[in-house]
């Protein structure tokens, strides 16, 4: 009877401590939730050329030497990222890349009517505003992630939403009337469009509280949009086109909210 009674006292025991024993090991990964904010500044690139362009008013045709470069500007993003364990994680992302352009206009030939003229002039330096937004996920692999500065690397595949036409180009020039009017060279059915993306990221956070890090990142932000790949006979119609892939490398700094679980606790 004695023996019977050690045998039950030892499984109650055991089965007292086999949920504190699970318990234990579900939250013992020490696996991380990270979110950050950023800021910086993301360069631009040549988007495109086509000349000799053909540009009538009235009866009379000029030609253009015509020009498109993406302007440098800033960035901003936000995102998170989960660990499971020290150095693989998942992250998603809303990175404000702008892309707008920056035109130049050169009068390859000329007939003399003064609007026409105009229109180059007007093309001439033009600056348009653009707010496109890449909307990705993706990897991240770092190391050292419990010292004080932690290098990291990342994949990231996902849309750019842009909101401004690359291939719509139009000048002004001032009607007889004296007032301003538009002349389309190159039009577009489309305002807005969507293309692939893809970004390779290298960079480190430094720990500066507990839960709190600065992060820097320096990115290749490989991003699709339409560019005119030819001439057209007579402006104001869509021009022949295709997508093209543009590195735009950008620099961020951002500062980092870090939830983590340990053992025994939650986030």
């Amino acid at each position: 009877m004695r023996t019977r009674r050690l045998v039950l006292l030892a499984v109650l025991a055991g089965a007292g401590a086999f949920p504190s024993l699970v318990s234990g090991q579900a939250t013992g990964d020490q696996s991380r939730l990270v979110f950050t904010v950023s800021v910086g500044a993301v360069g631009g690139s040549r988007l495109w050329s086509s000349s000799p362009q053909a540009v009538q008013f009235i009866g009379t045709a000029d030609t253009f030497a015509l020009q498109r470069r993406i302007r440098s500007t800033l960035a901003a993003g936000f995102g998170g990222a989960y660990f499971p364990g020290e150095n693989i994680g998942f992250t998603v992302e809303g990175f404000l890349i702008g892309l707008g352009f920056e035109d130049s206009c050169q009068h390859i030939f000329s007939s003399g009517a003064s609007p026409i003229a105009e229109v180059c002039q007007s093309i001439q330096g033009k600056k348009k505003a653009a707010t496109s937004v890449v909307l990705s996920g993706g990897t991240i692999f770092r190391f050292n992630s419990r010292k004080l500065f932690s290098p990291y690397g990342r994949v990231n595949a996902g849309l750019v939403l842009s909101n401004k036409s690359s291939l719509r180009t139009a000048g002004q020039f001032v009607n007889s009337q004296g007032q301003i009017e538009d002349l389309f060279v190159y039009s577009d059915d489309h305002n807005s469009r969507v293309d692939p993306s893809l970004a390779l990221g290298v960079g480190f956070t430094a720990a500066v509280a507990k839960g709190y890090s600065l992060r820097w990142e320096v990115r290749d932000n490989i991003t699709g949009v339409q560019r005119v790949t030819g001439t057209i006979p007579i402006a104001g119609f869509v021009p022949p086109h295709e997508r093209a892939y543009k590195h735009l490398f950008s620099m961020t700094v951002g500062f980092d909210v870090v939830l983590e679980r340990r053992k025994g606790r939650r986030y």
